[in-house]
């Protein structure tokens, strides 16, 4: 046999990679239609949980700017009631009439009354000043949570309070601020009069707020100029995040998404004061987040639910495509099925019945193959005995041929030979020149003749090989070819003789010289290598050169007697011939033949 390699393809072209289609259609479905299913639910979740955020969050902004107005309003009501409570319990008449021209008496009477005023509800002092708001009577003695001096009154350019409350300020953990009353002579503010009140607030009131606003929100409220701040139950350390937010605008702090804050300030009017309500910015996507988790929840089932209702449909529609496929396997294999039943729809009984028609023709191909293949196999058989015995034949026929020639036709032009020197001797003394000269012409192609004769009775029976042996002679041969051709033949062998039979080293030595015709013909070598070695009883036979090489697809197209009948020797010789090209790069051939025991004729 003969094996033939050329130029071989780089090993990335064949790189494996995982492939969907190297799972089966009973997985690929299922897994499509997750797939499918996984990217619309989270496309629309995305959407849908976006454009939901984006809708909330622009709620809860207004939401808290509404929180924030109706926050400044009840508590710009609650100090206009308190503002009104407190101005109905003056005596204008008496304190307008001290503030002109104080007396001891008037003073009994307005001291009276400052006591009664810093007593109601909430109210825990009061006083009266004048208009530059210096001290004029104090409810008895000053309260141990009035600071020494009282400087939180705010006042404008002009020197009069721009408001009717005054600066929150902190004692003993509470919280105090001052109600002023302006008393009026027509219209000129003469005085006021002073309450100090403390700043409470109910559990009732929080209880309404947190239902209103919520258990998130956080309200600070305190004075405009962030001395102190307030949650309406004790002080805090609070810091407005923003300064220049106009009132009414919403501001945003926090880095990251778990820390951020989202809130609004409002100035209370005729007050210096600040209301500040915030909420955590979890709060404004609570609803968009529990409706994403709740679709995630919802797609994650409806993706099991899917997958399992597809796995078990294409379960079914699979099953006789599989039974199919192992029936197909089986046939693969040469193992027909008598015929294979699957239920199914009626496209898969069509499918069944086609496959059943064509199992029975392949069958029956295949036996008709089968007995053509044997018939084939052993006309080759036959073909390679006759080739090989008419290849003995030839070899004989040269040989007896060899042999005819050299012994009759030999002897003839010997004889001849023979016969031109007497005639030459006898006629020595002629002085005839054309004689002289037809009878040395006779001599010389006598000669010539003799030498072509024994050439070719050798060339004939392979004397070289029959004398020398085949190592012998394929070097005999390697210098024979460079001595014709100019082209220079290296011969390597670790093998000094082999006992090979006579059919074995003509065959081995016809092929040499088969390869060498070749490499002299087309090749365009420089070089040629030729090596014989022996391994492990088997015999290898390397022919090498450095030419350009050849297309052994287009040689074999062409149907090349040379190349077929180095196939045919090698197989006579129970070998292998293998033949290596590559264009511009040379021809390698490489014959093996195994020696079958026969390591005990070989010499080293």
């Amino acid at each position: 046999m003969d094996t033939v390699v050329m130029h071989p393809e780089p090993e990335n072209k064949r790189k494996g990679i995982f492939r969907l289609s190297r799972l089966s259609l009973r997985h690929q479905i299922p897994l499509l239609v997750s797939v499918l299913l996984c990217a619309v639910i989270l496309i629309f979740g995305l959407i849908s949980y976006l454009t939901l955020k984006n809708i909330e969050i622009k709620a809860g902004k207004y939401r808290l700017l509404d929180l924030a107005s109706q926050v400044s309003i009840m508590i710009e009501g609650s100090l206009k009631d308190i503002f009104i409570d407190i101005e109905e319990s003056i005596p204008d008449q008496s304190v307008r009439a001290y503030l002109k021209n104080p007396s001891p008496g008037a003073g009994q009477i307005i001291l009276k009354s400052l006591n009664r005023i810093g007593r109601e509800k909430s109210s825990v002092y009061a006083e009266l000043r004048d208009s530059s708001f210096r001290t004029l009577l104090t409810a008895e003695k000053t309260p141990r949570f009035l600071p020494a001096e009282r400087i939180f009154f705010p006042v404008n350019a002009a020197g009069k309070t721009g408001s009717r409350m005054g600066n929150l300020y902190q004692a003993d953990n509470l919280i105090y601020f001052p109600v002023i009353i302006p008393v009026k002579d027509d219209k000129d503010v003469i005085g006021y009069i002073t309450c100090y009140r403390l700043v409470k607030i109910t559990s009732k009131l929080l209880t309404q707020f947190s239902k209103l606003a919520g258990r998130n929100a956080s309200l600070y409220f305190g004075n405009a100029d962030g001395s102190l701040w307030t949650n309406l139950v004790h002080p805090v350390s609070y810091e407005l995040p923003v300064k220049s937010t106009p009132t009414g605008g919403v501001f945003e702090y926090g880095s990251t998404e778990k820390n951020k804050r989202i809130g609004t300030f409002n100035y209370i009017k005729d007050t210096p004061w600040i209301l500040v309500l915030e909420f955590p910015g979890s709060a404004f996507v609570y609803t968009s987040t529990q409706f994403f988790n709740w679709l995630l929840l919802s797609g994650l089932i409806l993706i099991i639910a899917g997958f399992i209702v597809t796995w078990l449909l294409t379960r079914y529609i699979t099953r006789p495509i599989n039974a199919l496929t192992g029936a197909t396997a089986a046939v693969a294999k040469g193992n027909y099925p008598e015929s294979v039943a699957v239920q199914g729809g009626e496209e898969v009984r069509k499918l069944v019945r086609s496959f059943n028609l064509m199992s029975e023709k392949l069958k029956d191909a295949q036996t008709t193959m089968e007995h053509q293949i044997s018939e084939a196999n052993q006309l080759n058989g036959q073909l390679r005995s006759l080739s090989a015995h008419m290849e003995n034949i030839r070899e004989e026929e040269r040989r007896r041929i060899a042999r005819e020639m050299h012994d009759e036709l030999g002897q003839l032009l010997t004889g001849f030979k023979m016969d031109v020197y007497l005639l030459k001797k006898k006629l020595k003394d002629t002085e005839n020149a054309d004689i002289k000269e037809k009878i040395t012409a006779l001599e010389d192609a006598a000669g010539e003749a003799m030498q072509f004769v024994r050439k070719l009775s050798s060339e004939l029976r392979l004397g070289p090989l029959e004398d020398l042996g085949l190592v012998a002679a394929l070097d005999w041969y390697c210098r024979e070819f460079t001595r014709r051709f100019q082209i220079p033949v290296n011969f390597q062998s670790h093998v000094d003789q082999l006992g090979l039979p006579p059919m074995q080293k003509s065959g081995l030595f016809r092929i040499f010289q088969e390869s060498l015709t070749n490499v002299a013909r087309h090749a365009h070598a420089t070089q040629v290598d030729v090596s014989l070695d022996v391994h492990e009883d088997t015999l290898l036979f390397i022919i090498k050169d450095n030419g350009q090489g050849f297309n052994y697809k287009e040689k074999g197209k062409k149907k090349t007697l040379g190349l077929l009948g180095m196939k045919e020797r090698a197989i006579m010789l129970q070998g292998t011939l293998k033949i290596t090209s590559v264009i511009n790069r040379g021809t390698t051939v490489e014959i093996t033949v195994p020696l079958h025991g026969s390591s005990d004729h070989l010499k080293i």
